[in-house]
């Protein structure tokens, strides 16, 4: 009989991952069985368990006082399916714990927006008047199948508590590592990197011979006074070149060089399976994984690995607000972020400059700049923008679309005191 404890952190994470991280722990302690959920939950497999801990009641209670230990509270639940479990924990607080073959019947009441249900059929079942999981539930199936297709009958399984699929096991993530001990202790950089050299060029020839690549490297200096000198790389890509490895490797170490001479040099990487992408007609030949790391290394060793990153916009209304974060794999496109594609890009100076601008009745007509000189035929704004009244350097700007005499529109920006010109549409 198939038992399933699900563990929930009901309160949205303020940092997801650690939180993760704990709930797997608790789990872990107690069942051999884990599965990692989607969001702020786990579930373990609570058959046969009776022996260790006693009745299920009990288990799901040494479970919120683990997870309460850790600073975490959170929801747990046993049922005989993972969605009844979790369905469960989403309905209740505390612990829960659903008699073998009552699912159904348990999640009858509750609604059906309880369900992960895409907006266009949580659409159609309301139209229907379909409000609960009992009565998704008992529609008949040919019929459901006929109007929704397999998404319906999936959802129709969720809301008896039905889940054919078993449960994966959690595992730790693999890493590959290489290590050496050095009869005698090197304290140059020149050396150091030969001797990490061969250790990337083991790992790149076991990687290459898994199908795997590597997206994040890290590197572990034993110091000659017992202590420990760590750094690591992430490559622009998953990567598996040896050559690319051993040029990642000595850029992060010359940003970061041991201050003391070394006595064993340890080599980890993460690997991942990259899926073949076959390349449209169409697209764009990209550059070799190999000289983007090497012209990263280069512009590294010029300003400073910190001072490369990926833009990522700040939580703020100030217009192009954005900070520079490590870099930490590809990022997702655009349309899959369902962030609107625009048909006009406002190419913005950094920074800005300053510009001469005559008004006539309260609007501009004509400026004057070292980028750009015209009359202005037509002009749109002002726009007010602001914020941050409450901080110490607070921000305020009226800005305004204009376009010249020759047809270059561009954006004007007056802070109350400057006229600016932002940016260039193109």
């Amino acid at each position: 009989m198939t038992r399933i404890a699900c563990v929930l952190a009901p309160a949205p994470p303020a940092a997801p991952v650690a939180v993760l991280r704990d709930l797997l722990e608790v789990a872990l302690a107690h069942s051999p069985r884990v599965e990692e959920g989607a969001a702020a939950h786990v579930f373990l497999d609570a058959s046969g368990l009776a022996g260790l801990f006693g009745s299920e009641c009990a288990l799901a209670g040494r479970l919120v006082d683990a997870a309460r230990a850790r600073g975490h509270d959170v929801r747990v639940a046993i049922a005989g399916s993972r969605v009844s479990a979790l369905y469960a924990c989403r309905m209740h607080d505390g612990v829960t714990v659903i008699e073998p073959g009552d699912d159904a019947a348990h999640l009858a009441p509750a609604p059906v927006a309880l369900l992960d249900a895409a907006p266009e059929l949580s659409a159609r079942l309301d139209h229907w008047g379909i409000r609960t999981l009992g009565e998704l539930a008992a529609l008949p199936p040919t019929g459901l199948f006929e109007r929704l297709g397999a998404d319906g009958l999936r959802l129709q399984r969720c809301a008896r508590g039905e889940d054919l699929r078993p449960l994966r096991p959690w595992a730790p993530p693999p890493i590959f590592e290489e290590s050496m001990e050095l009869d005698d202790a090197v304290d140059t950089i020149g050396q150091l990197v030969e001797l990490m050299t061969p250790l990337a060029a083991r790992i790149a020839d076991r990687l290459v011979r898994s199908g795997l690549s590597a997206d994040h490297f890290e590197w572990v200096c034993r110091l000659a006074d017992r202590t420990r000198h760590e750094g690591s790389a992430v490559p622009a890509v998953p990567m598996n070149d040896s050559a690319a490895v051993a040029l990642l490797l000595r850029a992060s170490l010359e940003a970061r060089p041991p201050k003391r001479a070394v006595e064993g040099v340890v080599v980890r990487a993460r690997p991942v399976r990259v899926p073949a992408v076959q390349a449209q007609l169409m697209e764009m030949s990209r550059p070799s994984p190999r000289l983007v790391t090497a012209a990263l290394a280069r512009i590294a060793a010029l300003v400073g690995a910190q001072q490369i990153g990926v833009p990522v916009m700040r939580d703020s209304h100030r217009p192009d607000a954005v900070e520079l974060v490590a870099y930490s794999g590809a990022e997702p496109r655009a349309a899959a972020r369902g962030v609107p594609t625009a048909s006009l890009a406002l190419c913005r100076f950094r920074p800005r400059v300053p510009v001469r601008v005559t008004l006539v009745a309260g609007r501009p007509v004509e400026l004057r700049s070292r980028r750009l000189v015209g009359r202005i035929v037509n002009s749109a704004g002002p726009w007010r923008v602001s914020g941050e009244w409450w901080a110490a350097r607070p921000w305020l700007s009226d800005e305004w679309d204009v376009e010249l005499s020759d047809h270059v529109i561009c954006r004007l920006a007056h802070d109350g005191s400057t006229w600016w010109l932002d940016g260039i549409y193109d």
